[in-house]
Formats: structure tokens, sequence, C-alpha cells
């Protein structure tokens, strides 16, 4: 589910990232707005599959069922998501 969840929100995110500043908002007002949208279509993306239905009876059945551990390059990815976010925010915040 989160695997999901970062896959729609952080294109989302970071699409939003690059589109609000042509609003003409300052940064801070920028990183909220789309934080808070993105979050919105989350929710939303997450509501809809529910009611058609998926997962969630797979899940349901076995709770206690053992997970694979994370892949080397899974949290790679991750590392360099969270660099390129904050090298991000720095270059915001310092251009305003």
């Amino acid at each position: 589910m989160v695997g999901r969840m970062a896959a729609i929100g952080f294109p989302v995110w970071i699409l939003l990232l690059f589109l609000f500043p042509f609003t003409g908002l300052g940064p801070l007002l920028c990183l909220t707005g789309a934080t808070l949208v993105t979050a919105g279509v989350l929710v939303w993306t997450e509501r809809r599959r529910g009611r058609r239905g998926g997962d969630e009876d797979r899940d349901a059945a076995a709770p206690d069922a053992p997970r694979a551990p994370m892949g080397a390059l899974a949290g790679a990815g991750i590392a360099m998501g969270v660099v390129v976010l904050l090298v991000y925010v720095i270059f915001v915040i310092r251009s305003a």
C-alpha cells in the first residue's frame, strides 16, 4: 500500500511543486499547497480503490504473513528521493 501511494503521490507532488510557483505564491505557500493537494489526491485515489474492491480482502485474510525485507535498490531509491527533495526545498527557500 505504501509503495502504491508513493508511486502516485511522489510524481503528483513533484509536478505540483513545478507548477505552483507560476501562480505567484511564495515558496512556503507553494510547498504547503502542493503537499495538501497531493494528500487530497492520495486520499481520493485510495477511497476510489476501496469502493471498487482491491487487495484489502487478501490482506485481511493473512495479517501475520511474513514480509520480504526491503531490497537494496528500493532503499537507495528512497534515499535518493529524500536527497532530491531536500535539495529542491533548499533551492526554493534560498531563491526567495
